[in-house]
């Protein structure tokens, strides 16, 4: 029988603590060839401006097998609608039988900000100091809160197009974490005070500038996610240390690395390393203070696959 879970039902199961803990192993399996993990399917829903995605997930020693169904239409919030819809099919590898149909979209903000977290712990100057945010929508909640369990956050830059969404999520991180927030109308004044930053949006074209970033800064551009989207100028991307989640998936879908390396301010072969390979010890993470490091991450089904064998443990259906 298969155990149907909602999305609070996921965010009672799990603590984000141990979504960190678990996405950080998978990057490294990852990266290390001990996770099957097939090209994401992309289906464009051009008409209504969405995308449907499709991504299936083996990992062995995680004993688990997920697929996950996840739709991206950005026009969704003028209708009321939350941007992402997705769904988590959870099975038992060993017979195949499916144990675990979860909402998703819980699980995808956690495993999402998980990624942002890992990065911050391997390639960020400081684990203290000024976090900047632009988008404030419901990721930028998961991207707080995973922050906050790898640094300590002294002051809280908040930027989004809608200032609404900006001061809403400022009273809220400063009612529920205490933070110092301010936001800021332009994301070159927020970039400019920030040790870290985290770009969450659904930009079709570049908003972060390589002059407006400090030396030493680490950014984890976690929005773009096909060839004609970017968040940060190509300038930026290619002067920076740029590190993925995986590069196949990045040389399909970064269009932040992909914009870069056509108008020929890169290689592909200047990407530094995948996240996982870092975790691992295969590559150096940061190496000096003044380095500007970038985490390009896409989404990988295998960050699912950490949560979905969490959840199956907790289900107790392996």
């Amino acid at each position: 029988m298969v155990r149907s879970l909602s999305d609070g039902d996921v965010e009672r199961a799990l603590s984000l603590r141990e979504v960190i803990e678990a996405v950080e192993r998978a990057f490294a399996l990852y990266s290390t060839g001990r996770a099957l993990m097939p090209q994401r399917v992309h289906v464009p829903v051009t008409e209504h401006e969405g995308t449907i995605l499709l991504m299936p997930c083996y990992v062995p020693e995680m004993g688990v097998f997920s697929v996950k169904y996840v739709t991206v239409y950005p026009g969704n919030p003028s209708r009321g609608l939350p941007t992402i819809f997705a769904s988590l099919l959870i099975s038992d590898p060993a017979t195949g039988e499916p144990k675990v149909l979860a909402d998703a979209r819980a699980a995808t903000g956690m495993r999402t900000g998980a990624a942002t977290a890992v990065s911050i712990k391997h390639l960020s100057r400081t684990t203290e100091g000024a976090l900047g945010v632009v988008g404030c929508g419901y990721q930028a909640r998961w991207q707080l809160k995973a922050a906050l369990e790898v640094m300590r956050v002294e002051k809280l830059y908040l930027h989004d197009i809608v200032r609404s969404k900006a001061v809403e999520l400022g009273e809220e991180a400063s009612r529920r974490y205490g933070l110092d927030v301010e936001v800021a109308d332009e994301v070159r004044l927020l970039a400019s005070k920030s040790d870290v930053i985290i770009t969450a949006t659904t930009s079709s074209k570049p908003f972060l500038k390589a002059e407006w970033v400090r030396p030493g800064t680490h950014i984890s551009a976690i929005g773009a996610f096909t060839p004609q989207m970017a968040e940060l100028e190509a300038e930026l991307v290619a002067s920076s240390k740029v590190v993925v989640d995986s590069r196949e998936a990045a040389k399909a879908e970064a269009g932040d690395i992909i914009q870069a390396v056509q108008r020929g301010l890169m290689r592909w072969e200047d990407v530094h390393a995948e996240l996982g390979e870092v975790v691992a010890g295969i590559r150096p993470g940061r190496e000096s203070d003044e380095e500007v490091t970038v985490f390009k991450s896409v989404g990988l089904a295998v960050q699912d696959a950490a949560v979905a064998a969490l959840l199956l443990r907790r289900m107790g259906g392996s």
